[in-house]
């Protein structure tokens, strides 16, 4: 938390330093983007037969920008939904949340640091996870290469990482999780790709929730599909999934369906 803190001084001094100038109208200072995301499917190989949906909201408000806008400080309000047919408690959750980031835009990349505050219901089998409000504090990465909808790119791929305490009802549980996927774009029909992948997974916590301590690989085939700023994919691949501290391995079909979109309110680039 005194590391995120720190980003967060730092990050305002650097942006008191460089500013853009205040235009008449202030809205021309302000950029509304927003994003949507979901992924749907039978997920997890240990689970098998459980069908997971899980939706991502999120508008921000581009209130500072520094280093020609590679620097940004967003404030932002989000909601997660995810609902399983099992009714696992860590499946089965709705958290809205408000906060700040600051983020750092590298070359096909960003790294943000943000503190929030967010309150999670988790609706069924709850286990003794009673709905909880609490202060949110992350830092995350991600980085992508050779975009898909990238008609001379061959090889598109992503990780990303994310580290922190984010789930007020497992309150002052510190979790780590990483993921990494790479294609080969096997053939293309106009804008739509047919894509096989290999993909990793691991994730970590420092109360040993089972469901929180794992580590997957998988490959398969995926099929995916641009339509204005919204992407579509579906596919399926082949998982091993291990429970580490049970030291228990699965393996299975991983069907899924993903989407996502992105908007800005002010029609701002």
């Amino acid at each position: 938390m005194r590391q995120i803190l720190i980003i967060l001084v730092f990050a305002s001094v650097a942006c008191a330093q460089n500013t853009h100038p205040i235009s008449t109208n202030v809205l021309d200072q302000v950029k509304l983007p927003g994003e949507f995301s979901s992924t749907s499917g039978d997920l997890s190989s240990y689970e098998k037969g459980n069908v997971v949906a899980d939706s991502y909201i999120e508008q921000k408000a581009v209130i500072w920008t520094s280093w020609n806008e590679s620097l940004t400080v967003t404030p932002y309000v989000s909601a997660d939904f995810v609902l399983d047919t099992y009714g696992y408690n860590w499946n089965n959750k709705w958290s809205p949340s408000v906060g700040i980031k600051v983020n750092k835009h590298i070359p096909r990349g960003v790294v943000t640091a943000g503190i929030g505050y967010m309150y999670e219901n988790r609706f069924r089998n709850a286990d003794g996870f009673k709905p909880a409000g609490g202060r949110t504090d992350f830092l995350t990465g991600w980085f992508g290469w050779q975009d898909v909808t990238e008609p001379n790119k061959r090889f598109p791929g992503a990780t990303w990482a994310i580290i922190g305490h984010y789930s007020p009802a497992e309150a002052g549980n510190l979790m780590e999780r990483a993921h990494g996927q790479q294609g080969y774009v096997l053939t293309r029909f106009g804008k739509t790709a047919l894509v096989p992948f290999g993909e990793v997974t691991i994730a970590h916590d420092s109360k040993r929730f089972d469901w929180e301590n794992i580590a997957t690989v998988g490959a398969g085939m995926k099929y995916g599909f641009p339509v204005g700023k919204t992407y579509t994919e579906f596919g399926a691949d082949y998982l091993w999934e291990t429970r580490l501290l049970s030291n228990r391995t699965a393996r299975g079909l991983k069907v899924f369906v993903d989407v996502s979109h992105s908007w800005n309110l002010l029609g701002r680039k």
